[in-house]
């Protein structure tokens, strides 16, 4: 079989597997758990399974070769070769047939039951707990994160050093946009602030781990990253004095409600502490203001990232699965929760409303 009509055949039977996967039992929330919350959650959440990663990108890399095959009249046209080809062998599309029912849907029931044993890593007893499945979501997420950096470093990096200037990032900006040095979101000042912050190395250039944080900064753990997202979003928050400082007012109308509705999914309702307790333990020099430095250790809960998602997803998980209520998971319990693992996008057709509040 050619590589060509194995990319046709491997579109035709993603195309097939989207189509079907979704009919499968839609399950409600248990216990507590806020309906809406749960959407975010899964809106937010890492793909569970690696194979699903691996089909939803050799799709679109088909979907973009495609593109380039025709111009803007939609006529076709001769191109350089993309690499597709040369990232994709019929192996490991060989690979991924083998996990599909003969009517294209994912055998889900079958990678549940290749991926349990990848997963039940501490001791190797028959259960999935908690950390062992957060470490296998958290990959997941990771994975994510190098991924969507790796791209934009390789559309972006026009002298090949594997590295970004400025320019390379933003070349649009006109060299009187950066003499201006507007501080505005988005303005030349605001990029180039957020460019030195990310450049831990001070030396004008954002390698891959730079970048990554400077694409995805509320996972860093860069200290100037995350104080200068902090800073930033303190801009929008600081509705009177801009001092740069919240009041209690402030943190509680901009702050302390997103950090309550994570922390109470987090603890089952049991741990969450009031406004004015939290508001006083932030306040470290007790000048009744709080600064971007003492809002850092809340950072994942006020803006959470990809790494802060793999955690709750990990909650949700365990909460929806966990059906006699042990802690930890079964294979049958997995399977018998399939939808869970292998739908992040429900049935009903759930749209965020303005008040699904979950950053600064």
């Amino acid at each position: 079989m050619s590589k060509a009509v194995a990319y046709i055949l491997l579109a035709t039977a993603t195309i097939i597997f989207f189509k079907f996967i979704s009919p499968l039992k839609h399950e409600e929330e248990k216990g507590s758990l806020s309906r809406r919350f749960g959407y975010k959650i899964l809106e937010r959440a890492p793909i569970f399974d690696p194979i699903v990663t691996k089909i939803e990108r050799e799709v679109e890399q088909i979907k973009q070769q495609q593109k380039m095959n025709f111009d803007n009249n939609n006529n076709k046209v001769v191109v350089p070769d993309t690499g597709l080809e040369s990232t994709t062998s019929i192996n490991e599309v060989a690979e991924t047939y083998q996990f599909l029912t003969s009517g294209g849907k994912l055998n889900t029931t079958l990678r549940l039951m290749i991926l349990f044993p990848l997963l039940d890593r501490e001791t190797k007893d028959g259960f999935i707990v908690s950390n062992e499945l957060e470490s296998w979501i958290t990959q997941r997420a990771l994975e994510r994160l190098d991924y969507s950096t790796q791209t934009e470093l390789e559309s972006k990096d026009k002298d090949g050093d594997s590295s970004l200037s400025f320019r390379e990032y933003l070349p649009h900006l006109s060299e009187e946009d950066i003499e201006k040095n507007e501080t505005t979101h988005g303005e030349a000042g605001w990029w180039m602030k957020k460019f030195e912050s990310a450049d831990s190395d001070h030396n004008g250039l954002l390698n891959f781990t730079e970048l990554r944080d400077f694409l995805h900064p509320e996972d860093s753990k860069n200290p100037e990253m995350l104080k200068w997202m902090v800073t930033d979003r303190f801009k929008r928050m600081d509705n009177h004095e801009m001092d740069g400082k919240l009041s209690f007012n402030e943190f509680e109308e901009n702050v302390y409600s997103t950090y309550e509705t994570y922390m109470d999914f987090e603890t089952y309702g049991v741990d969450v502490p009031k406004v004015t307790d939290k508001f006083a333990e932030l306040d470290v020099n007790k000048d009744q203001f709080i600064t971007p430095e003492e809002l850092l250790p809340i950072l994942p809960y006020i803006y959470p990232g990809e790494l802060a998602f793999a955690k709750y997803y990990t909650y949700y998980l365990m909460n929806e699965a966990d059906d006699n209520e042990d802690k930890k998971l079964t294979l049958e319990e997995m399977i018998n929760h399939e939808f869970i693992f292998y739908n992040t996008v429900h049935a009903d057709g759930h749209a965020e409303s303005d008040d699904d509040h979950d950053e600064l």
